[in-house]
């Protein structure tokens, strides 16, 4: 008889937050593009100078808390939020393959990741999840992103956000928990 065993297994989340106001959240995002206040790490998929750095807002921790709520009606685990900032990509910006992991200090690095979508128009690209099948053969996942959406995924899982082809902006809200014990 055969036993299967599952040795890894990458889960990725998709959820959809409709009581959020994006339209809060866009000008909030919008009224600090370019900001970058975090010191860049030394891990070489570091995207920071993509980043923007948003300060906290009601609308920006009530989305954070109702992904969470998810997250413990689903998995009875209390999670909390390490970090957040803002994606704004104009007209022909992405993002290059890159996680969120810590590597030099893995113990204290988020275990979960996630990015919830503002403004996502029509042709503005994919988020792209690159994961491995065997340690020769890496296999690509992506996802069409919708306003109102947010995707939660392994912080060590590779990804990258395709070319945004609209001529409005693509704006999101990328963020980290990490696990209270």
């Amino acid at each position: 008889m055969l036993e299967k065993l599952i040795l890894t297994e990458t889960a990725i989340e998709i959820g959809k937050l409709p009581i959020i106001n994006n339209f809060i959240l866009e000008q909030h995002c919008l009224l600090h593009e370019k900001q970058i206040t975090r010191k860049r790490g030394l891990d070489i998929t570091d995207t920071l100078s993509e980043d923007t750095d948003i300060p906290e807002h009601e609308e920006v921790n009530k989305m954070l808390s109702l992904v969470i709520e998810e997250l413990k009606n689903k998995h009875n685990k209390k999670y909390y939020v390490d970090e957040f900032w803002a994606h704004i990509h104009e007209k022909n910006h992405s993002s290059n393959l890159h996680h969120h992991a810590v590597v030099d200090d893995l113990k204290n690095s988020s275990v979960l990741s996630g990015v919830y979508y503002i403004s996502a128009p029509k042709d503005c690209g994919v988020i792209v999840f690159q994961y491995p099948i065997n340690q020769y053969e890496e296999k690509r996942y992506w996802i069409k992103p919708e306003p109102g959406m947010f995707i939660l995924f392994p912080s060590s899982l590779p990804h990258y956000v395709t070319r945004n082809n609209s001529e409005k902006k693509r704006i999101s809200i990328s963020f980290n928990f990490k696990l209270n014990e």
